[in-house]
């Protein structure tokens, strides 16, 4: 048999009838003395314990699967692609393709004679067509020398007509005619002697320019050095008129490709 195991208390002592059972003395319980509160360095120092060992043990998130979840899986709308840049000199030419030399007309004729104005802008565009130069750039050439388009202009230095050409290049060229007061004479004379300073100037058209207008070291002045900024700007302004005959979306595009000097 297995015992029984019990909790035996300490026998109570037998008082005597008319006595009282005595106190039981229990030990005298000492305050002891309260513990002094920890410093405010040690408060600090356990919290960012604390703090640095909550980072610690708080897993990383996946901050790519958090983005491609919130994304939409639907692929984006396509935005179209804008058009390749058009050159602007190639829009001229497929304006003069077009109307032949009616628009540069219409451009003359604000400033001169219609009948004057339509000689000019026929006489320019043949010659821009055997030269293989743009007709804005001659034009410009032409409105910077003689903006009234008076055919028998004459320079205080013997410069002649419509394109102010000097008298000893008469009859140098191919030209139907040795006479610069004719009109048609006067542009084939002036855009050969402008095609000629190009070809030694290696297609430079400013250094071609400065020799067209006489700037050569010697003679060169401030004002001078202004004639191919001047006749540039000219031709620009010729070149986006021209463009303006075409669709609109032609012309826009144009705006943003070459200048007249290409």
């Amino acid at each position: 048999m297995r015992p029984v195991l019990a909790y035996l208390l300490p026998p109570r002592p037998v008082v005597p009838r008319g006595e009282k059972e005595p106190a039981i003395q229990t030990p005298s319980t000492t305050r002891s003395p309260k513990p002094a509160s920890p410093s405010r360095a040690f408060l600090t120092f356990l919290a960012a314990a604390g703090f640095v060992g909550a980072l610690l043990l708080t897993p990383a998130l996946r901050v790519d699967t958090q983005l491609t979840s919130s994304v939409s899986s639907e692929p984006l709308p396509e935005e179209p692609f804008p058009d390749a840049l058009v050159d602007s000199s190639s829009l001229e030419r497929e304006v003069v393709a077009r109307y032949d030399h009616l628009p540069l007309a219409q451009i003359l004729r604000r400033t001169a004679d219609p009948a004057i104005a339509n000689r000019v802008a026929r006489a320019i565009v043949k010659e821009a067509r055997e030269l293989q130069l743009p007709p804005s750039l001659l034009a410009g050439v032409l409105l910077t020398e003689n903006s009234r388009l008076e055919p028998e202009t004459v320079s205080s230095r013997g410069a002649v007509g419509l394109m102010q050409v000097m008298r000893f290049h008469a009859g140098v060229f191919d030209c139907d005619s040795d006479d610069l007061l004719q009109v048609e004479a006067n542009i084939c004379h002036g855009a050969r002697v402008f095609a000629g300073y190009l070809k030694r100037t290696n297609n430079d058209v400013r250094s071609a320019l400065l020799r067209y207008n006489g700037c050569i070291r010697s003679r060169a002045t401030s004002s001078c050095r202004r004639y191919p900024s001047k006749v540039l700007r000219q031709a620009e302004s010729v070149r986006h008129q021209l463009l303006l005959y075409l669709p609109r979306n032609r012309a826009n595009a144009g705006n943003i490709g070459s200048t007249p000097a290409s």
